[in-house]
């Protein structure tokens, strides 16, 4: 019956919202920034009722029919007051985010989540735009020119406030209450995060990256808070900004890695966390290293260049998921722990295959036929390759030794070389490649809107590795079913 109320609760607030927006629209005729604000920031308040829900169908089903709503809205105009005259997706991704902050957030017992993540997502970024349209003229932001300081500082100081009262109000709940000095570090911090991850957003991609950041960053501190854990961030920081000053990732790419990086601590622990930060290290010394073979063989390549959040999230997805199912299921299980570093050392493994063969110049073949094949092309190997991908196997998976052992080692080390042969064996096979103008293939498109010559148009460069590492991962359970830990 709770549940019922306040599903009747939610449904009659929010679509009083709309209809308000949609009378102000008309009386102004038509849609404005003001109409679209004004949904923005009023629907965020609805956070304030999942607390009443006792079930989580309970809870993501308002969530849920908002997305398909928005989703028609979006492409039909339905409700014009909320809707842009553009591509925006950020009304969808506004319902994605509070689906879920409010399912994560019930399922791990931490209502911090959505209220932290909500309210930033509704008072920031809503404020930053009508602030930021009328006050900001100063834009000193080269990755984000339309972006304004003013606008900045405002998501800033207000996820600082939300953070901060929210905390005070769980701390009062709390038998076990954080230290004011702890406090008075989380919300500085988070709030800084969440100005930089609005100035990444694009398309109304913020619309997800600020409520899930600010609300799952702020939570992990608040739940898991640890010295190791704030050193632990300090390192990734600090390491991600030299990156970022040697043109070695995007920002995009620091917002994906920094989340990533707070998310295997906090469920994963040290040693998974330390896997992140050691495969990116060695993953970006290995594409440093030059010669004339493999810049020749780099510019037929899909990709290169600074890492983005695709492939950052394509590398370390797999592990992620890993630990939020050990967290989500309530197990202490060391499997997702082996599992997640065993996905890391299948990640570098790739890499250094990839990297450090391309500097050989002995005989590249495909693995399926044995053919030769062009330096630098998805699905070639060479015996230069493959010494580097055990190497780089071998190297990520000294840390699993202090938890596991020789046992944990040697597991994955052979996970992450399979890892390795699996990626190249769907690179050869499903991932799309392109005739080349001296006709060979070639894995980059020689000009726009170019079809493919083999493969699936679909599956790119880090789709196989998305699909690799979760074959990893897959691969692993089963052997450990069968291999206790």
């Amino acid at each position: 019956m709770q549940n019922m109320v306040a599903l009747g609760i939610s449904m009659a607030y929010i679509l009083a919202v709309i209809f308000v927006s949609g009378l102000i629209a008309k009386f102004k005729k038509g849609s404005s920034e003001f109409t679209r604000k004004f949904v923005h920031i009023l629907v965020g308040n609805w956070v304030f009722i999942v607390p009443f829900f006792t079930d989580l169908w309970a809870v993501v089903l308002i969530p849920f029919i908002f997305i398909i709503i928005n989703s028609l809205s979006l492409k039909y105009k339905l409700i014009s007051s909320m809707e842009r005259n553009d591509d925006s997706l950020g009304t969808v991704y506004y319902a994605v985010a509070m689906f879920f902050l409010s399912g994560i957030g019930f399922m791990l017992n931490w209502m911090m989540l959505p209220l932290i993540g909500l309210l930033t997502m509704a008072y920031g970024d809503g404020l930053a735009a009508i602030i930021g349209k009328k006050w900001g003229r100063k834009k000193p932001f080269s990755f984000a020119p339309e972006k304004s300081l003013v606008g900045f500082f405002t998501v800033v100081i207000s996820c600082l406030i939300v953070s901060l009262a929210v905390m005070f109000y769980f701390n009062l709940r709390s038998d076990f209450p954080r230290p004011f000095p702890i406090l008075a570090v989380i919300a500085p911090v988070t709030g800084l995060f969440t100005g930089f991850i609005e100035l990444t957003g694009k398309r109304g991609c913020d619309n997800l990256s600020v409520p899930i950041g600010s609300g799952l960053l702020a939570s992990f501190l608040y739940y898991h808070w640890s010295l190791g854990f704030a050193l632990y961030l300090l390192a990734a920081g600090s390491i991600l900004y030299i990156a970022y000053k040697k043109r070695s990732i995007t920002e995009d790419g620091i917002v994906a890695a920094f989340l990533t990086a707070a998310t295997l601590y906090t469920f994963g622990g040290i040693w998974v966390a330390l896997s992140l930060l050691v495969f990116f290290i060695l993953g970006s010394f290995s594409s440093k290293l030059k010669n004339g073979t493999k810049a020749e063989a780099e510019r037929t390549q899909e990709q290169g260049g600074r890492r983005n959040w695709k492939q950052v999230l394509c590398n370390s997805l797999p592990a992620t998921v890993s630990v939020w199912l050990s967290a989500l299921i309530k197990t202490d299980n060391p499997v997702f722990t082996l599992l997640a570093i065993s996905v890391f050392a299948a990640a570098c493994a790739d890499t250094f295959s990839s990297e450090v063969g391309m500097l050989c110049k002995g005989r590249v073949f495909n693995i399926i036929n044995g053919k030769t094949l062009p330096r630098g092309l998805s699905g070639g190997v060479s015996v230069c390759g493959f010494f580097a991908g055990l190497t780089g196997s071998a190297l990520m998976s000294l840390l699993a030794l202090p938890v596991f052992g020789i046992k944990g080692f040697v597991m994955t080390l052979c996970l992450g070389f399979f890892g390795s042969v699996i990626d190249s064996i769907l690179g050869s096979t499903l991932q799309r490649k392109y005739e080349g103008l001296n006709g060979l293939l070639q894995d980059k498109a020689v000009y726009i809107n170019q079809l493919p010559a083999a493969g699936l148009n679909f599956v790119t460069n880090n789709t196989v590795n998305l699909l690799s590492l979760f074959i990893v991962t897959l691969t692993g359970s089963l052997i450990f079913i069968r291999i206790p830990l």
